[in-house]
């Protein structure tokens, strides 16, 4: 048996050596060997890589488990101690192993090696090199802990995890403000959502006594169970929401999205790993693996999915288009592909959700791989209206940006969903499950197809995508260049490190779709090896979803697929039409703005304009009126009393005390004169005491 613990070992032990390496060479000031460096940081994670293919591949030979009527999928499930027991409540530290994080292991730690590679290429010169490279193992260490722990604990340590080392990488240039400013905020929005998940857990075991993965969905699957879930129904709806809502920060769903796109200024290989195959992910994972919970709760949680993913997908897709900065654009493409997977995981299609999550790394990891090869062969030029024509440069008889621009337009197809690309594959089938849907709402002018109108935004939004993306290949490649001659002549090549992962995921955006292929499904031959892998574990929770849809309307595959294949040439038709010239279709020299309305600029900070308002400034006026109240005027007014009463005192005792003789000696008669009257009263009211004491006795006798 494979031992589970190494896969996150592995990686926590490449942080250790290469952050000791750091501080040694901080303290010597004589950096690390960076070639060693390098093999710790990136054999670490493969090796991470091939004991998850070891398990993957011992897992098909583990029995399924019958719990009453239900099947459990296997799985590999070790629990290495125990964390907490109380009366019944028992929680153990364990791992969970089964095909849904199999899946996800796999191309984590794949596609996560893979940028490990690019980093050692695109990071060499940093000083921090043996520091940036440590924090990337960390993170492969937090993303392993939250995909593989067998319950909401162990995964909320993954969970907090990601979340630290976000901060470290996006903040790694910290002597820049804008880069702190966008770490803490990346920081500060997270732990928003995260007590969304903490609160939601607690409210989890409330109705189900445990917390641990396999449980949960033995308990929802027990059909002696069915009384107590129908009278826990509130309770279940609002543990939903809650965990929703702490997805809704990692996976940067409305509310909770303005963090990512700020999140662009860290490092290239940064924005790869976070927004392509692991961060960012992890909250359709989670939903995902609680999909038995989700199927249980009411109707109208999972339509407040779906609805919250139609809305995000369309924000990011609007914003996208008025970006100039590379980065920028590629990060409101993930806020928008991630909109789409929670599209379908709203619709109960877990399954489609996640194969999105699996081809959108690869198309995404090389859009940000290949912008980083872009920009670190134009010496961090990051404005697109200042590229152009970069295929065409040529350097000592070479163009150094050829490779780099066969495997972005590889990625650019599959994005787009054109025919036969992996984001075809995807993103044809989130469609289809919603045009099929039967998710109903009551409007007050008679019952709504939801899951049908969110299609057709679905739609439009893909046409949008194939509006943004041709325009960031536009102003890139093909439009007139814009490069001085001596910022031609100084254009590199991709370094070796950096051109090995480009290809890998550039080929993979264009087969990895392959895997499920549902419209050629011929007899005997299938081609939907995706959805047949993940079944054990998600179909039970998406058959219960589907139950009783007799009513169901069908619509042909291939119509959906027309649909969503001419709004993707449309869309680059409007992009090829509006950009082909360059920013403004005359001269590019001056570089103006390609959003001269301002409406870009209101669409892009729409939120964090609307937090300023209603929380920042809000919690601005009541800290300053909490600081005049009290600190002012309680606190302050507190102290000035005691300390002028102290003077008064002190300056009335220092002005009796004069060193003439004849004020001390009336003073000294003074005294003994009052000591005298006291002692008279004291003597009188003695005898005064003797008098009553003894008309007492008298009268008692």
């Amino acid at each position: 048996m494979t031992p589970l613990w190494l896969i996150p070992v592995l990686p926590l032990i490449g942080a250790l050596i290469n952050g000791a390496l750091s501080l040694a060479g901080a303290r010597s000031k004589i950096g690390p060997n960076r070639a060693f460096v390098s093999l710790i940081a990136v054999g670490m994670p493969a090796l991470s890589f091939l004991f998850t293919l070891f398990a993957a591949i011992q897992l098909s030979e583990y029995p399924k488990m019958i719990s009453g009527e239900s099947v459990i999928a296997p799985s590999l499930h070790p629990e290495y101690w125990t964390w907490f027991s109380a009366g019944s409540f028992h929680l153990s530290f364990g791992l969970l192993f089964d095909s849904l994080t199999s899946m996800m292991l796999l191309f984590v730690t794949g596609i996560g090696t893979l940028i490990h590679l690019y980093s050692v290429g695109y990071m060499w010169s940093d000083r921090g090199f043996a520091r940036f490279m440590s924090y990337l193992n960390l993170f492969m260490f937090s993303m392993i802990i939250l995909v593989l722990g067998g319950s909401l604990p162990v995964t909320f340590l993954g969970w907090e995890g990601v979340g630290l080392c976000s901060y470290l990488l996006i903040g790694f240039w910290h002597k820049t403000t804008e880069y702190n400013d966008a770490a803490r905020k990346a920081f500060v929005v997270n732990r928003i959502g995260d007590l969304g998940f903490l609160i939601g857990a607690f409210a989890l075991v409330s109705v189900c006594g445990s917390l641990d993965y396999r449980d949960i969905a033995m308990w929802f699957r027990n059909t002696d169970n069915a009384g107590a879930i129908a009278g826990a129904e509130g309770m279940i709806a609002l543990a939903a929401m809650l965990i929703f809502f702490g997805c809704t920060g990692k996976s940067a769903q409305i509310p909770l999205l303005t963090w990512l796109p700020d999140a662009m200024a860290g490092p290239t290989p940064v924005s790869a790993l976070i927004h392509a195959a692991t961060m960012v992910t992890s909250g359709v994972y989670l939903v995902a693996r609680l999909g038995d919970v989700y199927v249980h709760a009411p109707p109208w949680v999972l339509a407040t999915i779906m609805v919250v993913g139609c809305l995000t997908a369309v924000f990011g897709a609007v914003a996208g288009l008025f970006q100039n900065d590379i980065k920028k654009a590629l990060a409101y493409s993930t806020v928008s592909q991630l909109g789409f997977m929670f599209m379908a995981a709203g619709a109960a299609a877990f399954d489609v959700a996640l194969f999105h999550v699996f081809t959108h790394a690869f198309f995404k990891a090389t859009l940000f791989l290949g912008a980083g090869a872009v920009i670190h062969s134009l010496h961090h030029e990051q404005d697109m209206r200042r590229m152009g024509g970069l295929h065409l440069i040529t350097v000592n008889g070479r163009k150094p940006l050829l490779l780099t621009y066969a495997m972005l337009c590889f990625a650019w197809f599959s994005i787009l969903g054109l025919p036969l690309g992996a984001g075809f594959m995807s993103k044809d089938l989130i469609l289809e499950r919603l045009a099929v849907g039967h998710t109903t709402t009551d409007l007050g002018f008679g019952p709504l197809n939801l899951s049908l109108v969110v299609c057709v935004v679905g739609l439009v939004t893909a046409g949008l995508t194939a509006v943004y993306m041709t325009r960031v290949m536009m102003l890139t490649f093909w439009s007139p260049s814009r490069l001085s001659d001596e910022a031609k002549a100084h254009v590199s090549p991709t370094p070796l490190t950096m051109a090995i992962p480009l290809v890998v995921l550039g080929v993979g955006s264009l087969v990895s779709g392959f895997l499920w292929f549902e419209m050629f499904n011929v007899n005997s031959i299938r081609l939907d090896i995706f959805q047949q892998y993940l079944a054990p574990v998600l179909a039970p929770a998406q058959q219960l979803a589907a139950h009783g849809e007799t009513d169901a309307h069908h619509i042909s595959p291939w119509l959906i697929a027309a649909a969503g294949t001419s709004a993707a040439v449309i869309g680059l038709i409007i992009a090829v039409l509006r950009w082909r010239r360059g920013p403004t279709g005359a001269s590019a020299e001056a570089h103006p703005s390609s959003d001269p309305t301002g409406f870009g600029a209101a669409w892009t900070w729409s939120f964090d304009r609307v937090y300023h308002a209603l929380i920042v400034l809000p919690t601005r006026w009541i800290s300053l009126l909490l600081y005049w109240i009290v600190e002012q005027a309680l606190v302050g007014g507190i102290t000035y009393l005691v300390a002028e009463v102290a003077t008064f005192l002190g300056d009335g005792y220092a002005t009796l005390q004069r060193g003439r003789m004849r004020a001390s000696l009336a003073l000294s008669i003074a005294g003994v004169g009052a000591l005298l009257w006291i002692d008279e009263i004291a003597i009188g009211l003695n005898a005064m005491g003797t008098v009553v004491l003894r008309f007492v006795h008298l009268m008692i006798g």
